[in-house]
């Protein structure tokens, strides 16, 4: 069957069984610890660069600096259009060039390539979100912390700023995750049928939502958003698209989630959902799929002693989902009666398990 193929995609243990479902050893490192004042120091300055840089990319995007790179434009032009100081936007320039963002010609500069798709309105946009998002997060949690006011709560940021950057991340990621569904058999099909339909668990903004209705014209969502300030701004989204009709926004909890064999595609962000209801939940979006509808279950923690690693395993605590990864997921999975369980490929730090609800015409 092609999920067998697509399974074999998959890296290392993932390709056979469930590999080993114990929490990742927290207390060994991944480097022996540094025997210098002076390498501490070394690691503090990097981070000073890292945080430096993405505030200047950001400032690039939101001082409109950014939209008007996708042509040939003199330094001090720019200036003027983005309305900064021209020492200040010749040092953008220098941290954008940096990167190899830019190309100049004749003394004037544009964007390279790379960038030019995000010069464009839909691109400024997806540049600004994909920074803000962390940096306003980031924000607030060195807020709370400073103030003794940090819980392992969940997602629970009231900002409009943060919870609309947060959407305009989903719909990138949606765009981009949409090709890759065709590999997933029986899908697409399914989606593009008259009553097709989708349930978007933690939908924020309703970025996914949005996203997979307009592009399969046929398809109607439940979009389950149980805080107030994420599900009233995803609200309007849905009818600033003209997508009131088909897209249901509920204030409703996964674990109340009463459908049954209702949906063709579910999505589940457990990064965001606590230990103490996941099974239930798991239980609760199988009911609510249609024989031979599919799962997709996003898993942001990752085991290993790196630092990419570590700082996944920072968000998802701090969202709400613990250290949970793919390797505690698979077999509850299967124990709620998914099958096939496989972890699509790829090794970014936003992992997907894509899981089916057996056809009851499916061979044995």
């Amino acid at each position: 069957m092609l999920w067998r193929a697509y399974a074999l995609l998959s890296h290392g243990g993932d390709r056979v069984g469930f590999g080993s479902i114990g929490l990742p050893s927290w207390h060994r490192t991944a480097a022996p610890p540094f025997r210098r004042s002076g390498d501490v120091l070394k690691v503090l300055e990097e981070a000073d660069h890292a945080i430096w840089s993405a505030s200047a990319l950001s400032a690039c995007a939101d001082s409109g600096l950014l939209a008007q790179l996708g042509k040939p434009t003199a330094i001090d032009e720019l200036a003027r259009a983005a309305s900064l100081p021209l020492p200040l936007v010749q040092v953008l320039i220098d941290v954008l060039a940096s990167y190899g963002f830019l190309v100049w010609e004749h003394g004037r500069v544009r964007a390279a390539p790379s960038l030019m798709p995000f010069t464009t309105p839909e691109g400024v946009a997806t540049f600004q979100a994909s920074l803000r998002a962390p940096l306003l997060q980031a924000q607030s949690f060195r807020h709370r912390s400073a103030e003794g006011a940090l819980t392992l709560d969940g997602w629970t940021h009231t900002d409009e700023a943060i919870i609309e950057a947060q959407g305009t991340l989903t719909q990138l990621w949606t765009t981009r995750a949409l090709p890759k569904l065709k590999f997933l058999p029986g899908l697409v099909p399914r989606l593009e049928r008259p009553g097709a339909g989708l349930l978007d668990v933690g939908a924020g903004a309703a970025g996914l939502s949005i996203t997979l209705c307009r592009h399969f014209p046929h398809l109607n969502a439940v979009a389950l958003e149980p805080a107030p300030h994420p599900a009233a701004v995803g609200t309007r989204h849905v009818q600033e698209a003209g997508l009131a009709g088909r897209i249901d926004v509920r204030q409703e909890r996964v674990e109340d989630l009463r459908d049954k064999e209702a949906f063709d595609l579910a999505f589940l962000p457990q990064m965001f959902l606590p230990e103490a209801i996941i099974h239930e939940a798991i239980e609760r979006v199988f009911r609510a799929l249609r024989p031979g509808g599919w799962l997709l279950v996003a898993v942001l923690a990752s085991e290993g002693h790196g630092r990419v690693p570590a700082i996944n395993r920072l968000k998802n605590l701090l969202w709400g989902g613990g250290i949970r990864n793919v390797n505690h997921l698979r077999p509850r999975l299967a124990a709620a009666g998914f099958d096939p369980v496989i972890r699509a490929p790829g090794g970014a730090s936003l992992r997907m398990i894509c899981a089916r609800r057996p056809n009851l015409r499916d061979p044995p």
